[in-house]
């Protein structure tokens, strides 16, 4: 019996879970990063490793063409969002299997997003316009009516989005759309609550994994998730519906999708969705109640094998996110206790005195995390809340700035 050479996988950025896994599955593989972010478990999680000093696409397509020809890659993969287009130009460069470059660039670019789903059958429209100049926001605002939704046609992480509520934040904002043309979307203000689908897929068929419900804070800043989200059967189904249509209409095939949903009184409306596992630890609860790791999932798709056993340790899962008054830290108190709480599986502090906290505007403005499982939703949630509020952060105003007004 001849025996298949093993696959050779490059993947792009990211931590060792995944390279470890692709080696499990007996693929020999190429660990493609920058110097910065390379560290000593990268060693031992990859045969070989491709550094360059930055993320620049077109520098990275230029290595990789030419590694190939000594190095013939079969399959290239990442879970990072700065690593999607460029995995995709690789692929499509080199014909190998993966998500093509086109619908990488739809997830990628809302504006580009709204226009192939306003032209496909049975997806529900959202009302949205990119801004090229400052007049487009008032007559866009004039046609949808406020409040409106401004945001990066290319964002992610809740960076840059405003709600736009008054006449007053139009003009504001008219400001910024001249000051950068054609890299703002605004959509019409879509009332409701938020999910988050998380999936996998292979030839074109979608698993959904869990649907997660998700809290957001000020500026659409998401600062809490559930896993499972506390749902009936018939919203479930209709999200479920509503993923698997929008994965159609942008052609995704395989691997890992998050899709953002809000359910208005007129039904699920897709905000966003990305060909990569979720954020904010929403990977950690999936897998805690679901057993399933996109990345183990990912991993064993990618060496075409059988995906491993999939065990959950808990029935629910939520993460809860840490935010203070904007200025200088002076104090935090309570981790300990915190960390010690029912159900709290693991805290993630991230500031410290010295430290400056900014205006709620995008993930990165959040000041920590903490993890709790509970034997349902509601109690998972009450407990992360719980602990996150013995958490205490002192802020005192920086010198020479002025105070944001509430």
């Amino acid at each position: 019996m001849t025996e298949t050479a093993p696959r050779t996988v490059l993947v792009l950025g990211g931590g060792t879970r995944l390279p470890k896994a692709l080696r499990a599955h007996g693929c020999h593989v190429v660990y493609g990063g920058t110097l910065a972010e390379f560290g000593p478990g990268h060693r031992d999680a990859c045969d070989e490793a491709l550094l360059l000093s930055d993320d620049d696409g077109d520098v990275w397509l230029d290595r990789v063409l030419a590694l190939h020809k000594a190095v013939p890659f079969d399959r290239v993969v990442t879970v990072r969002e700065r690593f999607l287009t460029t995995a995709a130009r690789i692929r499509d460069a080199l014909g190998l299997a993966g998500n093509p470059l086109r619908t990488v660039l739809l997830l990628k670019d809302k504006a580009l997003m709204r226009e192939v789903l306003d032209g496909t059958p049975g997806s529900p429209a959202v009302r949205a316009a990119l801004m090229r100049a400052p007049d487009d926001l008032a007559d866009f605002t004039a046609r949808a009516g406020l409040p409106v939704v401004l945001k990066p046609r290319d964002g992610s992480g809740s960076q840059g989005i405003r709600v736009l509520r008054s006449a007053a934040d139009v003009e504001r904002a008219a400001r910024l759309v001249a000051e950068t043309p054609d890299a703002l979307l605004a959509e019409e203000f879509l009332d409701g609550p938020e999910y988050s689908v998380e999936s996998f897929s292979r030839g074109g068929v979608h698993q959904v994994l869990a649907v997660t419900e998700k809290f957001t804070g000020d500026n659409a800043v998401e600062i809490g998730h559930v896993v499972p989200a506390r749902i009936d059967s018939a919203r479930h189904a209709a999200l479920v519906a509503a993923t698997r249509a929008f994965l159609d209409a942008v052609g995704l095939t395989e691997g890992p999708a998050h899709t953002e949903i809000i359910v208005t009184p007129a039904g699920p409306r897709v905000v966003e969705s990305h060909d990569r596992p979720g954020g904010d630890g929403i990977i950690d609860l999936v897998r805690e109640v679901t057993g399933a790791d996109v990345r183990d999932l990912l991993a064993a798709h990618t060496a075409g094998v059988q995906p491993p056993p999939q065990v959950p340790t808990a029935d629910a899962a939520a993460t809860w996110f840490l935010t203070a008054p904007p200025g200088l830290v002076t104090e935090v108190t309570g981790w300990q206790a915190a960390a010690t709480s029912p159900g709290v599986l693991q805290t993630d502090p991230e500031t410290a005195p010295g430290d400056t906290v900014p205006t709620l505007s995008s993930s990165e403005d959040r000041c920590g995390s903490l993890t709790a499982l509970g034997a349902t939703a509601d109690e998972a949630l009450e407990r992360a809340r719980a602990a996150i509020a013995k958490v205490h952060i002192t802020t005192q105003p920086v010198p020479g700035e002025e105070t944001p007004a509430p």
